[in-house]
């Protein structure tokens, strides 16, 4: 085993950790995946704390929380001089790629108008090999760019196809050499449109029968129905996406010295809670995949491990599983001596929810900012009214029962909120009005924090 493993990240949009096979889900076909699985350290509890895409990208790419790097809605454009994974992992020697979907240059338009723009190569924050492009979910007729050529590309057919057959030739032509290698793919479906994915994979799911959450209330059982059948078709697209690449890295014959990670951005609410799509603190919308293979650590054989790992942790984590130092820009947790076996968690360990302003899906529902603690068995939100969500993972897993204000929980409550405040108070997060944030940061004027209410949200489980 080399000293210095090669890193593969890939990661999908949208892909809540529920809707896979090995977890459970019968709708599923996910052959590649749960091979993988059985291969992998699957880390049960992995979390997206910030539940929206480019917040996500942006704390992947520093270890920072969102109110640091400022990027804490959408389209925001994230600072270019930042000390990013591909900075971090290149002064160490190594080769750096990134392929696929970017979404961190950010339209300060606030109208998505940089979506289809060139991202100049400052703004690649330093990665060596970028073929990628800000955002499109035309996934069928999508664009890229190369490094510095502003010359537009098509990705072939269905493009996730395309990104993983260009991460395989890159994984081929690094192999063999002395310097280990770090590289990104980062694949947008399952995000909607829910229903482009190649028609061989949707054939599967027409007119099938899905199995629903308990949590979709009667009312919306059909719409979630179809809606999930194209999910799902997506998700048996992008498995045999990971096959691609992951032949490549058993054809090449550096499976023991290469870290391969599978996980996504944050997941997706399909009607669960009576929810569209994300931005929430429910586990459909919170909770992702997250399979950690290197058989050089851990063998060939595949085990659980129950952590809340967040965004903001994954760029320490893999600099410490490789042995390197952590910047001290970083803010994420360093859980490598977990993966190493060295420290078992606790139960009490908790990832931090953090939505700093209403935008889209928070303002269409006429829900607050909130901020949150998800731990092994609990999660707890409190929003600026006050506390709002208390569950039991272990006895309702389908989050159907709020135990706020319930005096048998009020201990829980309590400890609950002194945890969280704790991590509020490490980060200097003050939990101000999102206004306040927006306006210190000049995004008033941005489309998504300016939506109209559509409904204001009712727990479809409460009983008056």
């Amino acid at each position: 085993m080399r000293s210095s493993p090669n890193i593969v990240y890939i990661f999908a949009d949208e892909w809540r950790a529920q809707a896979t096979g090995y977890n459970g889900d019968s709708n599923c076909e996910t052959p590649i995946l749960d091979r993988l699985a059985s291969e992998s350290i699957n880390v049960t509890h992995a979390v997206s704390g910030c539940s929206v895409c480019c917040p996500y990208r942006a704390s992947l790419m520093t270890g920072q929380y969102p109110l640091t790097h400022c990027v804490y809605i959408n389209d925001v454009e994230l600072n270019s001089e930042c000390n990013s994974i591909a900075r971090a992992f290149g002064e160490k020697g190594y080769d750096t790629a990134y392929i696929g979907k970017w979404h961190l240059y950010g339209s300060p338009d606030g109208q998505y108008g940089r979506r289809s723009a060139v991202v100049p190569r400052e703004y690649q924050l330093g990665f060596d090999y970028w073929k990628g492009f800000e955002c499109t979910h035309d996934y069928n007729n999508s664009t890229y760019f190369f490094n510095e050529d502003p010359t537009p590309h098509q990705w072939e057919g269905y493009d996730a196809f395309a990104q993983s057959h260009d991460a395989a030739k890159y994984i081929e032509d690094h192999a063999g050499k002395e310097d280990p290698f770090f590289m990104m793919l980062s694949l947008g479906p399952p995000h909607f449109p829910l229903h482009s994915a190649p028609e061989k994979y949707r054939k599967r799911y027409e007119n099938r029968a899905i199995d629903l959450r308990p949590n979709v209330p009667p009312n919306l059982r059909d719409k979630a129905t179809e809606e999930l059948r194209g999910y799902y078709a997506h998700i048996a697209a992008v498995d045999d996406c990971l096959e691609i690449v992951l032949d490549s890295i058993k054809n090449a014959g550096i499976e023991n010295d290469t870290i391969l990670v599978f996980t996504a951005d944050h997941g997706d609410m399909r009607q669960s809670q009576g929810l569209d799509t994300k931005l929430f603190p429910w586990d459909e919308s919170i909770r992702v995949p997250f399979l950690l293979r290197w058989p050089g650590l851990h063998g060939g054989t595949g085990c659980k491990l129950s952590l809340p790992i967040d965004a903001p942790d994954i760029m320490p984590t893999l600099l410490g599983l490789s042995d390197l130092s952590v910047p001290s820009s970083v803010e994420g947790r360093d859980w490598s001596p977990y993966f190493r076996g060295e420290v078992q968690p606790k139960e009490d360990e908790g990832a931090l929810l953090t939505m700093s302003a209403e935008f889209a899906e928070l303002r269409n529902n006429g829900m607050k900012a909130y901020r949150g603690l998800r731990t092994i068995r609990y999660t707890y939100v409190r929003n600026l009214d006050g506390p709002w969500l208390l569950y039991d993972n272990s006895s309702d897993p389908y989050q159907m029962n709020n135990l706020i204000g319930n005096q048998k929980y009020a201990d829980l409550q309590s400890t609950m909120e002194t945890h969280l405040q704790k991590r509020l108070n490490e980060l200097g997060d003050e939990f101000l009005d999102g206004h306040i944030y927006l306006e210190r940061d000049g995004l008033t004027h941005y489309r998504e924090v300016n939506s109209k209410s559509i409904r204001k949200w009712k727990d479809p489980w409460k009983t008056e």
